[in-house]
């Protein structure tokens, strides 16, 4: 696509804004670039709420934000972004422990929020910091637990992080000590608490948003309203020289002051819009490209991450959300069967295996887990 600016052919990777611009150029091509600025905004606004503590109008911004990139291609930046959400949003959610993000119920918010995190490693430049705020993952995971008299939920969270994750052995062992004692108020938890978490994961969007400025909308908004301050003003100026000169004609009034104020408001708009040249896409950002491969996706499969909740359970029915809840899939006979021959011939705890080896479904080497301890419970086996 060729774009012209002044006359002159300019270059692809740079759009500007004048009086004269082409009110014929491709739909298509318009449409990315009004998307690009709506994500870039969506994520300001996610951010901004997560740094508010403000719940509801986060959630409302993650699932417009999540609607808007549904089955679009993203640009390299947009996916760090969606990643990025996708951890706030688990972060946010931290306490909720009837949430759920993964098909696994054991895995609560903070428990996925790790998983995130790690895929993060690219986005996150400051090594340290990253290192950091996992760990603080890891201990507020059990904390948490914890806090909301739920042991056994800890020590699930440990047995996962240690067979999913790559937890240190000195801090399974701390949090281990902990969990056994059941103790809520430890100095450790105290030490590495949420509002530590937090401050940490507030000083990576920091830099992140320094690096990846998703301003465009807003700073263009607030030239609007600025000139829209500007008319009110210079019409509270007209209605006041009114009031002051009552003894002369308004046609005169009109023909005097009426002239000075809308030339004012017609030099506010020109200042606004027309002054500088704007730039559609920023400095760093390259047209926004449908057609552009997506970026290898690896171990972490980041095309997949759902940055919204899967379920919530408890919810009173009936509601459209409630109509996107995961359905329980019932245990089948034969399953069972699987599973009992499974066991008796690669021992209990390789769940894996025993998945590959028989026809599941699409369950999971923890579903399997699960289902065994309940058929060992009801003494089935």
């Amino acid at each position: 696509m060729l774009y012209i600016m002044n006359g002159k052919e300019a270059s692809p990777s740079i759009v500007t804004i004048t009086s004269t611009t082409d009110e014929n150029a491709s739909f298509s091509d318009v449409d990315c670039t009004v998307k690009s600025w709506i994500i870039d905004y969506l994520f300001l606004s996610i951010t901004h709420h997560f740094k508010e503590k403000n719940s509801a109008e986060f959630m409302r911004a993650v699932r417009s934000f999540e609607a808007l990139i549904d089955g679009l291609q993203l640009e390299d930046h947009q996916m760090k972004k969606k990643l990025v959400c996708g951890f706030l949003a688990r972060v946010m959610d931290a306490k909720n422990l009837d949430v759920q993000y993964t098909q696994e119920e054991e895995v609560k918010p903070l428990m996925s929020a790790v998983v995130v995190w790690n895929a993060m490693d690219k986005v996150v430049a400051d090594s340290n910091l990253h290192q950091t705020v996992k760990r603080l993952l890891f201990i507020q995971s059990v904390s948490v637990c914890l806090e909301k008299g739920m042991p056994s939920m800890a020590k699930d969270a440990l047995q996962w992080f240690e067979r999913e994750c790559d937890l240190p052995q000195k801090l399974q062992m701390k949090l281990a000590s902990i969990v056994s004692a059941k103790n809520t108020y430890d100095a450790y938890l105290t030490s590495f608490s949420f509002t530590r978490l937090l401050d940490q994961i507030q000083a990576f969007l920091d830099s992140f948003l320094e690096e990846n400025p998703s301003s465009f909308l807003l700073q263009a908004a607030s030239k609007v309203v600025h000139a829209r301050q500007e008319k009110d003003k210079s019409g509270a100026q007209f209605q006041k020289l009114l009031e002051e000169n009552d003894g002369e004609t308004i046609e005169t009034l009109q023909e005097n002051g009426g002239e000075t104020i809308e030339n004012d408001e017609e030099l506010v708009l020109h200042s606004t819009l027309n002054r500088h040249k704007k730039r559609l896409l920023g400095k760093h950002t390259q047209p926004w490209n449908p057609e552009s491969p997506k970026k290898p996706a690896k171990n972490f499969k980041e095309s997949k991450l759902k940055v919204t909740r899967l379920s919530t359970r408890n919810r009173s029915p009936p509601s459209v959300e409630n109509s996107m809840l995961r359905t329980r899939k019932m245990w089948t006979s034969g399953e069972d069967k699987f599973l009992k021959a499974g066991v008796r011939q690669y021992g209990e705890g390789k769940w894996s295996q025993i998945l590959q080896e028989y026809d599941f479904g699409d369950r999971t080497s923890v579903n399997l887990k699960d289902r065994w301890r309940i058929l060992k419970k009801r003494e089935l086996v």
